[in-house]
This record gives structure tokens, C-alpha cells and sequence, in this order.
């Protein structure tokens, strides 16, 4: 079986021991007491609840318990729907069906050729090419319709096709018009399409099935009660699914904080000299080749490069330039920490110079040793396992589910430029007073009302953010497109940029509709950390207030909600003019009436935007 690599941090030794047992043995008994330990954990360590719906065409009732495991250690706290057995578009598109009325906050359709057209399975050979044409438009067209007519608000995971067992390696399938294997890939590759939808995900069974190969179907089961998932695989399945999950739930993380001999490049550098390290297309130097590919790779989806290493500087550096032309270059780390100090000293130095939280961080090293301290004395930090071999390393970074998204937005892309361009920012500033060194700074914004274009980026900004966040609040992205479509409610985006560079949109402000006529509420008002200290949320503020004066609303109230990291934020809507209302431990609440003024800064300018 698969091993677990990472916890939740909350976990107790007893919890984290079941787990290992369940996995392990993948007995249904030790599952089900692997779940009695998790369920122990109070609300606030478990993660956070989720309704998730599956609409099935195979029994998926002795899964469940595999599924809630799975979903248990992104971390989450899952309640599984299921529908009746083939009744997806009676279930999906009937707004009062019990399944919908269940809420779920996503939908995983779940469907096989072998259900969804059974004679095409067994009876390919007795049709013309135009029956076999014409029941792969017929599937493409149910697909089709499925998603036109949902009016959910909850994400739609559709599974891909797997090619069924009876057409595995038939050769004159493969060699006609309109065989199975082509039906099935004509109708995947309709599915990767429709990803292209905000609201539709892809949940990748046929790749599931190929990677697990002749084991992941029990043959036996599937025809005694369409049970086709093996018990041996039920757990990497639940496992597959969950990984797809995951980013509806959590935020990926920000930052891979990395080593460098024997994880880089073969070899020690203070030991083995400068030529004799290892990297290139010849084994061992091509893993890690492949490494420094991967890492590029995360770098360009926008997740920022930070080099730990134990080293002499000019060593290090002396190094680069000798080996030329590799997948990494120094300049494209954020963050070089190079000395003797411990990686954990020097990954808390890194947090605070990109004003980061711990926990956004991953860490990748060789060392046994190194993960260990790390994970002791840093566990907020997600250390990658792995056992001082290459192709470990390799596969632990191309396994991790810590880096995944659905997309990566322009946001994204501008993300490692911008913290780039936070160091020509620092040396501009020196001699300069603040309110100056804003001045010169050239700063651009715009304010706009959330879409469907930015959505992704306002979930992804609600999932991230912690210090500039009054609430603290996680909406799903079906939480979110409701507010959107509210009458009344008030979703804004600000973006900022100013002589070294676009930041991309880095304010979030929403404004529900309250229940009395002219009063509004905060739900939301957060700013990236990578705009701070720059007016950015007075300006915000300063639109929103506009908003309420034109529509002429009576009241104002919004929230500030305490958490670990926070605080400073804690005295915001005083400075911004709003009044305490009342106060406890875990909330302040504040009101605002109008007149509604407020100073926008005179070293930002605004392109006005149509609200």
C-alpha cells in the first residue's frame, strides 16, 4: 500500500499510528478504526466540513469508508451524499430532489461506458461504423446537456472514461472507425474541454485505471454487483479523488524552500570539488536534471523559490557559473540563504523578509536529519519525505499534492516577478520618507466588481489570506458565485501595480446586502501581504463608501474576527471611521452611518471603473 507522508499538524501519535496501520494494510477494519481516532478531534483540529455529492453509474456504498479517510487527511471534515444508483440527471438538475437538498458544496459524477451505453460495450462487433458513431454522439450530447441544464451553484468533478476491460489490447478495435478506444477518447477528450468551464473539474479515472493497471478492476465484483473497484485499490481510489478535492478546499502552498547538494545536484560541493558534481543527461546527473525541470516548473506556476544550503557563498555561486546552462539559475530563487545556520533559523528569516506565513512553506532537502529537525522544530512547515536517493526526491516533489490548482491564472505568473521586484523597491526607498517614498513609486490601481474571469483569483485570495484579513473567512467557489449573483451584494477586486511591476489583484472587499432595507455588511475585506503599507485598502475603502453614498444606504456594519495572525488589523475600521458597537473574545463588531466619507491616497491613481 501507499504511505502516508504528511499529517495535519493537529494530530495526535495514536491518530497519525492508525492511519499508517490503515494504509498499510488496507483492511476495512483498520480503516474503520482509523476513523474512530480521527473522529476525537475537536471541530477546529479536523479541518473544515464539506458536503460532498456523488452521483454514481457503480455501486459505491462499500467505498464510503475509504472515501471519508482520504477526504479526513487533506484535512477536511466530509460528509458523503450519495445519489441513487444511475439517477444523475434526475438527482442533478431536479432542484428538489433530497440530493441537492442536502447542499453539497461540490458534485463528483462518477460513470463508465459500461453503464452508460452497455450494448456498445458487448456488442461493438455487430455494429456499423454509423451505430457506433452515432452512440458516441449520443454520449457527448448527454454530457453536454448535463452541464447546460445544471443550475448549481456546488463545482461539478465529471470522471473521465476508462477504456473497459473487454476492449483492453484488441487490435482491430484499434485499427477501425469508431472503435472503443476511440470513443472513449473522443468523449475524455470532450470532458478536458468542458474543464475549461469555471464550474467543471476533471476527475482523471482513466488515468486512475492506467497507473494502477490490471488491478484497479475487479472483474468478479463488477458483474456479481457492479462493484467494480478492487478492494486492493479502494483506498488509492479514494486517495485520487480526494487529491482533486483538495484545491476546492485548501490553498496550495506559496513557497518551496529547497537544498542544494544531493538534492539539486549530485554530489557535496565542499567535498566532491565543483567538476565532479553531478547534473546533466547521464545517470545519475539526469534525476537530477529532472529535479531542477520540476522546480522550474512550480516556479512558473508561481509558487516562489527559496535555496536553503549549508555552503560558502561564493562557492555556491562559483558553482552555477561552472555547470552553465542548467533548468535553475540563482536568479531564479526569490530568496538565497546561504551560511552555516541552521535551515529552520534561516527559513524563519525568509518568512519575515517575504512577510510570509511558516505554514506556507514547503521544504525539500536530501537529509534525514534536516527534515526532522525541520518538522520538529518548524511543524507548521510541510516537509517532503524522502529516503537520500534521487528518484525518491524526484518522486516525492512529483507526487505532492501541496502545489496543486486548477489553473494558473495571470496572477499567478505575476506573483515571482513581484517579489522580485520588492528588492529594487527596498533600495528605492532608502533616504526616503514614507508618504515620498510612495509618491515615486508611481502606483496604478483598479477597482472592479468580481466575475467569472476573476472568481478563481477572489476564492484563491479568501483561501491565502491571513494578516491583512478582518474575517478570515474560507467561501467555496459556489458560495462565492451565489454572492455574485445575489441582487444587492457587492464583490470588489483591487489591482495594483506601479514602476517595478504589476502585482495583479491584491484586494478583496465584499459587501452583502443586509436583511433590513439600506444596510449592507461586511463579509470580507482582505489585502494581499504583498501590498501592504502602500493605502491600497483606504483606496478600497474609499470605493466601497462611494458605492454606499450613491445607493444611499442607511448602515453599515462589518466584523473583525481575532485570529493567530491577525492583530494588526485589530484597530482598522476605528482608523477607517467605523464605531464599536460590541466586543467579546471572539468578535468586535463595528457601524458606520452616513455621512460616508473617506480620504482616498494622493499618491495612488485610480482608473475609475464602472460599479
Amino acid at each position: 500500500m501507499q504511505r502516508v507522508t504528511n499529517f495535519p499538524l493537529t494530530w495526535s501519535i495514536q491518530q497519525r499510528v492508525a492511519v499508517e496501520k490503515a494504509y498499510e494494510t488496507g483492511r476495512l477494519v483498520d480503516i474503520r478504526s482509523a476513523l474512530k481516532q480521527i473522529e476525537q478531534l475537536s471541530p477546529e483540529k479536523g479541518g473544515k466540513p464539506v458536503v460532498i455529492g456523488i452521483l454514481r453509474t457503480f455501486t459505491m456504498e462499500t467505498l464510503l469508508n475509504h472515501l471519508q479517510l482520504s477526504l479526513s487527511l487533506l484535512p477536511s471534515a466530509p460528509t458523503i451524499v450519495l445519489g441513487e444508483l444511475e439517477n444523475i440527471e434526475q438527482e442533478l438538475l431536479d432542484t428538489d430532489s433530497d440530493f441537492l437538498q442536502s447542499a453539497p458544496d461540490l458534485v463528483v459524477v462518477l460513470w463508465r461506458l459500461e453503464e452508460l451505453h452497455p450494448s456498445l460495450v458487448w456488442e461493438a462487433d455487430v455494429m456499423s461504423l454509423e451505430q457506433r458513431r452515432d452512440a458516441l454522439d449520443a454520449l457527448i450530447q448527454r454530457i453536454q446537456q448535463l452541464v447546460t441544464q445544471y443550475r448549481g451553484y456546488a463545482p461539478l468533478i465529471l470522471s473521465t472514461l476508462s477504456i473497459p476491460q473487454r476492449w483492453i489490447g484488441i487490435i482491430h478495435d484499434q485499427h477501425r472507425g469508431y472503435g472503443i478506444a476511440e470513443i472513449v477518447n473522443r468523449v475524455n477528450q470532450f470532458l478536458y474541454e468542458l474543464a475549461s468551464e469555471e464550474q467543471i473539474k476533471i476527475f482523471d479515472f482513466a488515468q486512475w485505471v492506467m497507473n494502477e493497471g490490471g488491478r484497479a478492476i475487479d472483474q468478479k465484483m463488477d458483474l456479481f454487483a457492479r462493484q467494480p473497484i478492487s478492494a486492493t485499490k479502494a483506498l488509492s481510489f479514494s486517495d485520487a479523488l480526494a487529491r482533486v478535492v483538495r484545491p476546492l478546499l485548501l490553498p496550495q502552498s506559496k513557497v518551496l524552500a529547497v537544498d542544494l547538494d544531493n538534492t539539486l545536484w549530485g554530489g557535496v560541493m565542499g567535498e566532491d570539488g565543483v567538476e565532479n558534481l553531478k547534473i546533466g543527461q547521464d545517470h545519475p546527473g539526469s534525476v537530477y536534471w529532472r529535479i531542477q525541470q520540476l522546480i522550474h516548473g512550480l516556479k512558473s506556476r508561481g509558487v516562489l523559490l527559496v535555496l536553503l544550503s549549508k555552503n560558502n557563498a561564493a562557492d555556491v555561486e562559483e558553482a552555477f557559473s561552472f555547470l552553465g546552462k542548467m533548468p535553475l539559475q540563482l536568479s531564479d530563487f526569490s530568496v538565497v540563504k546561504i551560511n552555516w545556520n541552521e535551515k529552520y533559523i534561516n527559513l524563519i528569516e525568509v518568512a519575515e523578509m517575504l512577510n510570509l506565513g511558516i505554514d506556507s512553506f514547503v521544504f525539500l532537502d536530501d537529509q534525514p536529519f534536516e527534515q526532522e529537525q525541520m518538522r520538529l522544530s518548524l511543524p507548521e512547515v510541510k516537509v517532503l519525505n524522502n529516503r537520500n536517493d534521487p528518484l525518491d526526491i524526484l518522486n516525492a516533489l512529483s507526487n505532492t499534492n501541496l502545489f496543486d490548482q486548477f489553473a494558473v491564472g495571470e496572477e499567478d505568473q505575476i506573483r515571482n516577478k513581484d517579489y522580485q521586484s520588492e528588492a529594487e523597491r527596498g533600495k528605492f526607498k532608502k533616504g526616503l520618507s514614507k508618504e515620498d517614498f510612495l509618491s515615486t513609486l508611481e502606483l496604478k490601481t483598479e477597482v472592479q466588481l468580481v466575475t467569472s474571469s476573476t472568481i478563481q483569483r477572489t476564492v484563491q485570495m479568501l483561501a491565502k489570506t491571513n494578516q491583512f484579513n478582518l474575517t478570515t473567512r474560507r467561501h467555496s467557489e459556489a458560495t462565492v458565485r451565489k454572492m455574485i449573483e445575489e441582487d444587492g451584494n457587492l464583490l470588489l477586486t483591487l489591482s495594483l501595480s506601479d514602476r517595478f511591476g504589476d502585482q495583479g489583484i491584491v484586494g478583496l472587499c465584499i459587501a452583502l446586502e443586509g436583511a433590513t432595507r439600506g444596510e449592507m455588511i461586511i463579509d470580507s475585506f482582505l489585502l494581499s501581504c504583498r501590498a501592504l503599507g502602500r493605502g491600497a485598502e483606504d483606496l478600497l475603502w474609499s470605493v466601497l463608501l462611494k458605492y454606499l453614498d450613491e445607493r444611499k444606504c442607511t448602515s453599515l456594519q462589518a466584523t473583525y474576527a481575532p485570529s493567530k495572525k491577525n492583530i494588526q488589523v485589530s484597530e482598522l475600521y476605528e482608523r477607517l471611521g467605523m464605531v464599536v458597537e460590541s466586543t467579546s473574545k471572539e468578535e468586535t463588531q463595528y457601524r458606520m452611518r452616513p455621512p460616508y466619507f473617506a480620504i482616498k491616497p494622493a499618491w495612488i491613481e485610480m482608473e475609475m471603473t464602472s460599479i
